[in-house]
């Protein structure tokens, strides 16, 4: 018995002979073997389904799927944890910065309230500008006239 898509065939009661080959046509004179037509496929043989792309990359490459996905969330979860780091320096650094502007402005403050003093300015003009202290006998009243 022979074994066919559609089930098991009748064995075979006679032989099978040519017609008479001829040189020509280089088949020894055997026709062709006809083909079955292409049976239904059954109920449980595997047919391909048409699914949407991102269910076919599931279905075929599940692994890599979740591995590329592994990455991302770790390459974004890295991307964000190294600005906040950053932003960290860059806050202590500008804080630092900010103290040191404080400090320069209290010291020209200092600067600016010493220079106001009249201590200062009589010492100024005493000493480096060589002014000499008016005596207090010499002082002269001038009248306005009328």
């Amino acid at each position: 018995m022979a074994l066919t898509i559609a089930g098991f065939a009748p064995p075979r009661t006679t032989v099978l002979r040519g017609k008479g080959g001829k040189r020509a046509r280089r088949d020894n004179g055997v026709s062709p073997l006809r083909r079955a037509p292409k049976a239904a496929p059954a109920a449980l043989e595997w047919r391909e389904a048409s699914l949407p792309l991102l269910g076919r990359l599931w279905a075929t490459a599940w692994l890599p799927s979740i591995l590329l996905a592994a990455c991302l969330v770790a390459l974004v979860y890295l991307l964000q944890t190294s600005g906040v780091a950053t932003t960290g320096y860059d806050i202590q650094r500008l804080q630092s910065e900010r103290d040191d502007w404080q400090l320069r402005n209290e010291q020209l403050e200092l600067e600016l309230a010493k220079r106001r003093s009249l201590t200062w300015i009589e010492s100024e003009a005493t000493g480096r500008l060589g002014m000499v202290r008016a005596e207090p006998t010499a002082l002269a009243y001038v009248q306005v006239g009328r």
